[in-house]
């Protein structure tokens, strides 16, 4: 049976201070750190390695570790300023468009895509409390609905030029990935929000996955399969490293 154990700790250093979760698991082997998207540190260790070993470790990354915690603090402050308003704006395939709130006495929030900008119906029967909650709601909604029937297109014709087809597709949210394949059960998965990107990138990513179900890892293999059908793939893993957060909803 696994053993655990966990304890907070903390790291003064000439650049700052930091709070971190020490776990200790009977099932590890080595040293392990982690900084998550809300600058939570996380450092992983065997048992049998002692606590003076642990902590040379971390003051060795503690230079990595700050960076990575000052990068999702800038990153939260710029997602806390996001908000469904009039005037915002969202991506859709690469662009940016405005959006109209407007109440009106109905039942449902309702969500309208002109081409242009976007115009949200909003009852009046909801709670300013619960106005952004409505709101983002209904935008999921729609953003899965334009994902099922856009990545389901450009998924039939790239399997076509690879000559390989998933056995199961899956447009899901999905936690800190944009895709998934399950290379024993030829399935893949892919995350809705990547309708929010370019088209190019939208490309990328399912070219991406289905190369996966011919080849697992990212070996030399993998990556010449990948160029040969998109030359220019890393503008577009640059785009998504640029704009990742553009494409997260408030």
């Amino acid at each position: 049976m696994k053993r655990i154990e966990k304890q907070t700790c903390s790291l003064q250093t000439k650049s700052g201070e930091f709070i971190y979760l020490l776990t200790r698991s009977s099932a590890r082997r080595s040293i392990a750190i982690s900084v998550d998207a809300k600058g939570v540190v996380s450092v992983y260790c065997p048992f049998f390695v002692k606590k003076d070993v642990v902590l040379d470790f971390v003051k060795q990354k503690a230079d990595w570790i700050l960076k990575r915690v000052n990068e999702a603090k800038i990153n939260r402050d710029y997602l806390d300023s996001k908000k469904f308003a009039d005037g915002q704006e969202f991506l859709f395939l690469g662009r940016k468009y405005k959006i109209r709130i407007e109440r009106k006495d109905s039942k449902r929030v309702n969500v309208d895509f002109n081409g242009l900008m976007w115009h949200v119906k909003l009852p009046v029967s909801v709670e300013k409390s619960d106005e952004q909650d409505v709101i983002k709601k209904a935008f999921v909604t729609w953003y899965k609905s334009q994902a099922k029937e856009i990545l389901g297109g450009r998924i039939f014709n790239y399997s076509r030029i690879l000559g390989t087809a998933p056995a199961k597709i899956t447009v899901r949210t999905l936690k800190r990935i944009w895709g998934n394949c399950a290379y024993h059960t030829q399935a893949i998965a892919l995350n809705w929000q990547i309708i929010l990107s370019p088209i190019s990138v939208v490309d990328y990513i399912v070219v991406h996955e289905l190369c996966h179900l011919i080849v697992p890892n990212h070996s030399k293999r993998f990556w010449k399969k990948v160029e040969k059908i998109l030359p220019r793939y890393k503008r577009e893993i640059k785009w998504l490293k640029d704009n990742h957060l553009d494409m997260i909803l408030p």
